[in-house]
């Protein structure tokens, strides 16, 4: 499989699709294993966000809207960040997944 496929599945199937490109298959270049670790991490801080939020008492208008706006908005330019062979970090979500995977990613 091309690694520009690995990316993609890593993202469209979230984070299980991340841990499987990351953990399981292990001949995968830097970029791709740091493109799996951030749609780890936007996956995950989606669910957990939506998780807590559904405990929240008062509700935001919009909100869970506008979270899965922002959650297809990354995945689209990670997938489109892949394509093009550019630098693979995302805002925000490039800084949370090296301090967590800074290890499996330099592999």
């Amino acid at each position: 499989m091309s690694e520009k496929g690995k990316v993609i599945i890593s993202y469209l199937f979230g984070w299980i699709g991340g841990l499987i490109v990351l953990f399981a298959m292990r001949d995968n270049e830097k970029n791709t294993r740091f493109h799996a670790a951030q749609a780890i991490v936007l996956s995950a801080g989606y669910f957990i966000i939506r998780i807590i939020y559904s405990y929240v008492p008062i509700t935001i208008p919009f909100f869970g809207t506008a979270l899965w706006v922002i959650y297809i908005i990354g995945i689209v330019m990670g997938i489109s960040k892949a394509n093009k062979e550019e630098d693979p970090e995302l805002p925000v979500i490039g800084g949370i997944a090296k301090s967590i995977f800074g290890k499996k990613i330099d592999e």
